[in-house]
């Protein structure tokens, strides 16, 4: 079995978790990517008696612009005016603006809407979040997600339920609207007649008909752009474009649609023993009495012999010392299957976690886990030097495009300049790809060289489901 690293010199290994005595150890799910899901939200709007509400079920992929649109109709109006999304978190709101605003005033503590999932933001049942619209009359919306459906037959947007007429557009928030509908109420009012003559003869506050909204609904289903549907099934993507436009990086434009993120993950039993092998054989060798280590907390000599004899380490592997300390691939490799939370370390020896014994011999498991683990790192450059590395392992991108867009983001980003853009991204991503060198998702010296990377088949399906966990 051929797993070969290539690398010449030491690279820590996925340094992500806060150092302390022992991680602690994860469930069997924990960093899995959420499956695709109905969301089923109840919309009121706030102040309004009686209330004015509505049910809807949205995707959970839907991005919060595509759910202004869903809301727009839902309720019923127009679209004339600017909207904000918010949400209470730890005792700080997050805000997340029309691209268009953000555009035009810059706000760091914002983040824009066309960039976030709905299920980045409601969570859980219960969670709720507030949907701000015509910032001049006022009219604030609670969105609260009641419950998740599983069933995905039919992803369309729908209004389930509801109740009351939308405002008129421009009617001047909820408290002139309350007071709208009592002179409405009352022929004998002065202002009766001209407010009815507003409102049109066929305006009626109480009526709602959900087989009307539905038919907008599904006449407004147009699909998703490429960038739409590469944020929605990667939100690492989303937080790049963030402070990114599309239009400054072609060349990361041009590799989105390659990646085929939104293609299911269908790893399969050959491939997934070929991928993990390094990481099951270890977690194998450590057994379920563990494995002693030396004083100095180093694997014994027996241990190091095996990993360098029974693991093929292709131009990766130096010299015939049987020590940890000489072999970074030992240190690299036992850093990692710690780091992913499947080993501790226990009155001098080393013991798989409960996680760790259960993906020993689930290849599929393993990829999964670890997958949902990338991008790897603490700082912000770190995660988006590795999504970078990521993009272009799934886009089978060449070393010229991959360099070309590495140049051209980093300076976007604002963290390199043209002259050292590569070199400083393949360091801020040493992480992640210490981690892909040490699985063996690409070939000898393929971040030293500008040769067209000789990657196996099933590295592309691993970025891609990196990247959508």
């Amino acid at each position: 079995m051929s797993i070969r690293t290539g690398r010449v010199r030491h690279l820590s290994v996925v340094p992500d978790i806060p150092e302390a005595d022992e991680p602690a150890e994860p469930s069997a799910t924990e960093g899995a990517a959420r499956g695709l899901a109905n969301l089923v939200l109840r919309v009121s709007i706030d102040h309004t008696r009686p209330s004015i509400w509505r049910r809807v079920r949205v995707r959970s992929d839907l991005l919060l612009s595509e759910l202004h649109s869903v809301l727009q109709i839902a309720v019923g109006w127009e679209d004339r005016h600017l909207h904000a999304f918010s949400v209470r978190t730890a005792g700080a709101t997050r805000r997340f603006e029309m691209q268009e605003t953000l555009d035009d005033e810059p706000d760091d503590d914002a983040s824009s809407e066309e960039r976030v999932r709905v299920d980045e933001v409601l969570t859980h049942p219960g969670s709720v979040m507030t949907y701000e619209y015509d910032f001049g009359d006022g009219w604030t919306h609670t969105v609260e997600l009641e419950h998740e459906d599983s069933d995905i037959d039919d992803l369309r947007s729908i209004c389930l339920d509801g109740a009351r007429a939308c405002p008129p557009e421009s009617s001047g928030g909820p408290s002139r609207y309350t007071q709208a509908l009592d002179i409405a109420a009352d022929s004998s009012d002065p202002e009766h007649s001209e407010l009815l003559s507003q409102w049109g003869p066929t305006f009626d506050p109480a009526r709602f008909e959900v087989d009307a909204v539905n038919r907008v609904l599904q006449s407004a289903d147009v699909g998703r752009s490429t960038l739409a549907e590469a944020v929605a099934a990667a939100p690492a993507i989303g937080r790049l474009f963030d402070r990114v436009r599309p239009t400054q990086v072609p060349s990361l434009m041009a590799l989105l649609p390659r990646c085929e993120l939104t293609v299911e993950s269908s790893v399969d039993l050959p491939v997934a023993e070929i991928a993990m092998a390094k990481l099951t054989w270890f977690l194998r060798m450590v057994g379920d009495g563990g494995a002693v280590l030396t004083d100095a907390g180093y694997l014994k000599p027996a241990f190091v012999a095996a990993i360098r004899d029974e693991l093929d380490w292709g131009l990766g592997w130096v010299g015939s010392s049987s020590r940890e300390i000489d072999h970074h691939q030992v240190t690299d490799l036992r850093e990692a299957v710690r780091h992913l939370g499947l080993t501790r370390i226990a009155k001098g020896r080393l013991l798989r976690t409960k996680l760790g014994e259960s993906l020993a011999d689930d290849p599929i498991g393993m990829w999964r886990h670890a997958a949902s683990r990338l991008p790897l790192g603490r700082e912000t450059y770190e995660t988006d030097a590795a999504t970078l590395f990521l993009i272009s392992l799934a886009a089978s991108a060449s070393a010229a495009h991959r360099n070309e867009m590495l140049i051209e983001t980093v300076s976007e980003l604002g963290w390199a300049s043209e002259d050292s853009g590569v070199f400083d991204a393949k360091f801020a991503a040493q992480t992640t790809m210490s981690f892909l060198d040490l699985i063996g998702a690409h070939g000898p010296s393929f971040y030293f060289r500008e040769a067209v990377s000789d990657s196996p088949s099933w590295s592309r399906r691993f970025a891609r489901d990196a990247l959508s966990s």
